[in-house]
Order: structure tokens, then sequence, then C-alpha cells
């Protein structure tokens, strides 16, 4: 495949080591220009334009419930073209 940025379906922030952090894993990606998570009202609860940082499922230090969250991402590759994803992750508690 060519440059991407792939995003986890799911992700269980239970402490136990094993998927506890939701984060873009880019492919050929030079720079992230942004990487939000916005839950079911469209507010923004996490934001990072840092690759290898991620979501632990938590907003202003409170855990989130489970469910649907939608994701928006955003990045440069190694040609300088955009690579924009944007779907949905499940919390899983």
């Amino acid at each position: 495949t060519g440059p991407d940025i792939f995003i986890p379906s799911a992700f269980t922030p239970n402490n136990d080591n094993k998927n506890d952090i939701l984060k873009p894993i880019p492919v050929g990606i030079t720079s992230l220009l942004y990487f939000n998570i916005f839950n079911r009202w469209g507010q923004l609860i996490f934001t990072t334009h840092q690759i290898g940082e991620g979501w632990d499922g938590t907003y202003n230090g409170s855990m989130q419930p489970p469910g649907a969250y939608v994701f928006t991402a955003e990045g440069i590759d190694f040609t300088g073209k955009k690579v924009f994803k944007k779907g949905t992750v499940v919390l899983i508690r």
C-alpha cells in the first residue's frame, strides 16, 4: 500500500497494558497535522499532532463511557501529499 494513516477500530483502556491507548499508525507519513477524537455530541475531547501520542479514554481526568467515538486525522506523506482519514472507533470497558 501507499502512505496511509491506520486507526484501530476499537481499544480497551483498562490498564492491562494491551490496547490501552488509541493512537494512529502512520505508514510513510513524515508529519501528523492532527489526530482528533470527538464524542457523540461533536465535542472535541482529544487532539494531538505528535506521532506516537494517543488517547487514553479520558477527558478532563474522567473516564469516558463505552461507545463509539469519531476520529479525524491528517498527515503529510514523504512525497508532500496530504493524507486524510475519518471514521469511528469503539471504546470498550
